[in-house]
């Protein structure tokens, strides 16, 4: 990675204290780039990996708008958006309650709907500006026994690419990742058959790390990445060709 990539550049990590966002969160800071992490308390990011930790519940729209506008007065600007807060439930469709069904489509769909509603507006008066939505492999692939996490991922891919076709001309962009299985706390907390199954179907027999699938996010960011409008990678071992 080009240590200056995103030099001048500012970040905000929206669910960045583990996981893929941590890893991105150090990537983007190694590159140059001045980053804030959003996420529930406690604070257990090394400080190495941001300059700065907000409290933010994406459930609630005034505490992703809070975070938002702390970091424009941190930094003096907002240049690039990740939102990567997610959770998951792991139960059939018939056994999931409706406050497990909201939850997930708050955490996981709401909460990226709130933080480009926010960001936008400084991103376009600007004319600059990098938005990037996690979204999953199961968006394009949903497996069972997941519902509302792969409907939810799949509404952040066409979320995005509709907003991504409205601010096309501002000089802002907005892209998805769409992870395959990769080492975080949510596989970890996954099924051990079930992972093991996995792991044989995929063409590399391993699941990716964090910092694999933080590489995509760190191009997505970078100003070599302005003709890429509405669009999705998916860094996912091979699970999904298209």
């Amino acid at each position: 990675m080009t240590s200056n990539l995103l030099a001048g550049r500012s970040a905000l990590i929206i669910g960045g204290k583990s996981g893929i966002g941590a890893a991105v969160a150090r990537q983007m800071t190694s590159a140059g780039a001045r980053v804030a992490v959003a996420d529930i308390p406690p604070n257990v990011l090394p400080q190495r990996f941001a300059k700065t930790f907000l409290e933010c519940d994406v459930r609630c729209e005034a505490s992703v708008s809070v975070a938002i506008g702390a970091t424009i007065e941190e930094f003096g600007k907002l240049d690039i958006l990740v939102n990567n807060a997610a959770v998951a439930n792991g139960k059939p469709f018939l056994d999931m309650g409706w406050e497990e069904w909201n939850r997930t489509l708050q955490i996981n769909l709401n909460g990226v709907a709130y933080g480009m509603k926010h960001a936008l507006p400084h991103m376009i008066e600007r004319g600059y500006g990098r938005i990037i939505n996690t979204a999953s492999q199961l968006a394009h692939k949903p497996a069972p026994d997941n519902a509302a996490y792969c409907a939810s991922k799949a509404a952040v891919v066409a979320l995005s690419a509709s907003v991504a076709q409205e601010v096309a001309t501002t000089g802002v962009t907005v892209n998805c990742v769409c992870p395959g299985p990769t080492d975080t706390p949510m596989w970890r907390g996954s099924d051990e058959a079930w992972k093991t199954w996995k792991v044989s179907q995929l063409p590399i027999k391993r699941v990716g790390t964090p910092d694999e699938i933080a590489s995509a996010y760190i191009y997505l960011a970078s100003e070599g990445a302005s003709f890429m409008i509405g669009q999705s990678i998916s860094p996912n071992g091979g699970d999904v060709m298209w």
